[in-house]
């Protein structure tokens, strides 16, 4: 395998751990920073946004299915979607809240996609003149 896909695949592992560990640590804001050393480290955005956007939805997705597991937060999530307006479907504020990790996600990879294009040096011009 090449070495900058394993050092590629190892980055996302480390982001995806480090996402949900500073969740469950009670750093909410965790996956935009995983996702701003993906978009920095992956040179391609096209892969750098969606793994981002993953490692997002994963870092929150996670953390809300343990305390789900373990306290069992279905009651706490129908009263928070009664207030909200949505009736007594417990799932409206469930994907809510992964959507959130989502978008942290996502716009830590662009923005780190888009400041390693604004630091990589510009290709020489070859204009004719």
């Amino acid at each position: 395998m090449d070495p900058a896909a394993v050092r590629m695949v190892a980055t996302v592992i480390v982001a995806l751990i480090v996402s949900v560990a500073g969740v469950v640590a009670g750093a909410w804001w965790a996956p935009f920073v995983a996702g701003l050393v993906i978009g920095v480290m992956q040179p391609r955005a096209r892969f750098a946004i969606p793994v981002g956007a993953a490692i997002g939805l994963i870092g929150w997705a996670l953390p809300l299915a343990g305390l789900q597991l373990q306290y069992g937060a279905g009651s706490a999530a129908t009263s928070l979607a009664a207030i909200m307006g949505f009736g007594h479907q417990a799932a409206i504020p469930a994907i809510l809240t992964c959507l959130v990790g989502l978008l942290l996600g996502l716009t830590g990879a662009w923005l780190g996609s888009a400041a390693r294009t604004l630091l990589s040096p510009l290709p020489p011009f070859r204009g004719e003149g």
